[in-house]
C-alpha cells in the first residue's frame, strides 16, 4: 500500500512538475522527494494498536486499563447521498 502511495505521488508530482513549468530532473529528484514524502511526525498513527472488532479491543483496554477511541459514522463515505 505504501509503495502504491508513493508511486501514485511520484506520478503526481511528475505531472505537477510539468504543469508548473519545472522539469524532473536527476539533481532536484530527492529535494522534490522529500517534499512529498511524510515525515516520522505524520506516520506516528501506524503505531496505534488496531483491532479487527470493537470487542477486540475493548478486552485489550481493559487488560491494559487504556481508553478507547471509537469512529463510527452515519452515510456515505464521500459524503454522497
Amino acid at each position: 500500500m505504501l509503495r502504491r502511495t508513493a508511486v501514485a505521488l511520484g506520478l503526481l508530482l511528475a505531472l505537477g512538475a510539468v504543469a508548473s513549468g519545472q522539469e524532473l530532473t536527476d539533481k532536484n529528484y530527492e529535494e522534490i522527494r522529500r517534499q512529498i514524502m511524510p515525515t516520522a511526525a505524520e506516520e506516528e498513527w501506524r503505531k496505534i494498536e488496531w483491532h479487527p472488532t470493537l470487542w477486540d479491543g475493548v478486552i485489550k483496554a481493559q487488560k491494559d486499563d487504556k481508553p478507547i477511541m471509537f469512529f463510527a459514522m452515519n452515510g456515505h463515505p464521500f459524503g454522497c447521498t
